[in-house]
């Protein structure tokens, strides 16, 4: 960050086109590792409890999305130029630019696409698929 402590980034909302370049991405890391994600006891309670009054959904999108961060941050150079695309598409950075970020800073942008609240409602849909 800078010194103002504005982001050196702005990343704009996910839409539908950023399924593609998702899918291309967990591609590469390996979808049984992702799939795994939603298999955990505290997911699938989660899941089985989201219909109920008191349910948290968001606790059950950032559950997800910090597996998923982990699984990342474990295959991530299988799939860096994917990923500096990816980025560079949400933020209007280009791909050079992305590359030349210093570490904390591109892997702060990464926990915020995480976090973004389209991210985390994405796969809390996906999850139904594995009820």
């Amino acid at each position: 960050m800078n010194e103002n402590n504005a982001k050196a980034y702005e990343l704009r909302n996910l839409t539908a086109d950023d399924v593609f370049p998702m899918f291309k991405i967990i591609s590469k890391i390996g979808i049984k590792e992702f799939k795994a994600c939603f298999e955990s006891d505290e997911v699938k309670k989660m899941v089985a409890q989201s219909g109920k009054e008191g349910a948290d959904l968001n606790a059950l999108g950032m559950s997800v999305a910090i597996d998923i961060a982990g699984i990342l941050m474990t295959n991530i150079g299988s799939c860096k130029e994917d990923i500096y695309q990816f980025l560079a598409q949400l933020s209007g950075m280009s791909k050079k630019d992305i590359a030349s970020l210093p570490m904390a800073t591109f892997f702060e942008m990464i926990i915020d696409v995480f976090k973004k609240e389209e991210f985390k409602d994405f796969f809390q849909v996906v999850s139904k698929l594995f009820k």
